[in-house]
């Protein structure tokens, strides 16, 4: 059978297609590798995945179509073809650019998908997902609306020279339960009373096509040689674990891993399309077979700065010293391998989570600061940037209250002491003669 692919490389969707993988060249500048499957799952009739990977020029864009018989299908690869074209020359943007120029592209898309929904009654209603990666100048900026997700694999030693594997979700999905459950969101009455279905927690808050502005995340790592990058919809981490995900990975052929996660999301009865790409950050054909990677005590960890910024790999003492040393700012988040995101000002969860963080100059610590900027830093260089003191806790206040107390009162008594040795000789000689 003859497949229908455009020159980006993706399916077009006009023929039924079970299953095929898009091999591409490497980049020589960034060493990277990219490797691409799809196929429209157990009971869906049609594919209405797209995605286009290029690593000759450092672009993945996958797209997760919704809507109707065939609108699905045409919003995403609207999306993937739109987003190719604004981004075919993105390379010629500094990193500081990356973010802004990324949302302008997917912001533009997305008009253009809402006025073919209301120009074509046949596409009414239709709608996507996309995540953007853009491989340039030794970062990945990754742009991110709904809930098809970009994972990071990495593989690191103990210190006991053990090899070990971590595997992070660099975004975070735009559903009703995640929103709920971050935060972010207020159920109703109704809904706080009882708890959502599955499918009930699964309905997008945000999407491509279906509102003005899509918001979309916009996320930028310094990317390391032994960085693997999995971007899969949700047919995939909908059905298979992250664990399961992590372990088809490390424990076979990267070339050929796309397609085991394919027969591994049928296996576990996927009805819906599973599309993924693998792109890997390394000149070496099997980079986790044999890794010079950093040593860690425990599992390392990386950082979610309020600008998009992700740090890491990092371990539990670094984060807590640049933390105490460098003010980092509120909301900042943390994740271990297979661990959730959270907020690290709110350490009784952290502490919970990730007991190994309970460290006593971390537990006592406080820092409160709302103004902070910066980007594309690493953060042994960031200013520190102290806390006022009208931000301080209360605790702290009448702790620091108590140590003035405490200290006049050993100075005033060390005065009376040495009052006493100067005037007792004269006091003896007044006294004397009433004996």
């Amino acid at each position: 059978m003859s497949v229908n692919t455009d020159r980006h490389g993706y399916y077009n969707g006009r023929v039924s297609l079970d299953r095929r993988i898009y091999h591409f060249q490497e980049n020589d500048a960034l060493k990277l590798r990219m490797f691409g499957a799809t196929d429209k799952g157990l009971v869906r009739a049609l594919n209405q995945d797209a995605y286009t990977c290029n690593a000759s020029q450092g672009l993945v864009i996958l797209s997760d179509g919704m809507g109707g018989h065939a609108a699905g299908e045409v919003a995403s690869h609207m999306i993937v073809e739109g987003l190719s074209g604004a981004l075919s020359a993105f390379e010629k943007y500094s990193v500081e650019e990356m973010p802004s120029r990324l949302d302008e592209a997917i912001q533009k898309v997305n008009t253009k998908v809402i006025m073919k929904s209301q120009e074509d009654p046949s596409c009414r209603g239709m709608g996507a997902t996309v995540n953007v990666l853009c491989f340039s100048h030794g970062f990945v900026t990754i742009g991110h609306v709904g809930d098809s997700r970009t994972y990071l694999v990495r593989a690191f030693r103990t210190a006991e020279n053990k090899p070990r594997f971590g595997i992070w979700s660099l975004t975070i999905d735009h559903n009703l339960g995640t929103f709920i459950d971050r935060g972010i969101m207020t159920p109703s009455e109704p809904i706080a009373e009882m708890p959502l279905t599955p499918r009930e927690r699964s309905k997008l808050t945000r999407g491509m096509g279906v509102m003005t502005d899509p918001k979309p995340d916009i996320y930028s790592r310094r990317l390391e040689v032994g960085d693997v990058f999995l971007t899969c919809t949700d047919g995939l981490h909908g059905f298979v674990s992250d664990r399961d995900i992590l372990k088809t990975i490390v424990t076979g052929s990267l070339t050929d891993a796309p397609q085991r996660l394919v027969d591994l999301a049928k296996a576990a009865g996927a009805p819906d399309n599973v599309t993924l790409v693998l792109t890997v950050i390394s000149d070496e054909s099997e980079p986790f077979r044999d890794f010079a990677g950093p040593t860690f005590q425990t599992r390392p960890y990386l950082l979610r700065l309020p600008n998009g910024e992700i740090q890491g790999l990092m371990t539990c003492q670094e984060i807590v010293d640049l933390w105490l040393q460098n003010s980092l700012p509120s909301n900042t988040e943390v994740a271990a391998g297979l661990g959730p995101w959270m907020l690290i000002r709110n350490k009784d969860q952290l502490f919970k989570t990730y007991p190994e963080f309970k460290i006593d100059k971390f537990h006592k610590h406080n820092h409160k600061d709302k103004n902070f900027s910066t980007l594309y830093k690493t953060l042994p260089e960031t200013q520190s940037m102290p806390a006022k003191e009208n931000d301080q806790p209360n605790h702290f206040k009448i702790q620091k209250h108590l140590k003035s107390v405490l200290i006049a009162a050993i100075l005033s008594f060390f005065f009376v002491c040495l009052v006493w040795l100067i005037a007792a000789p004269e006091i003896a000689k007044i006294l004397l003669p009433a004996y």
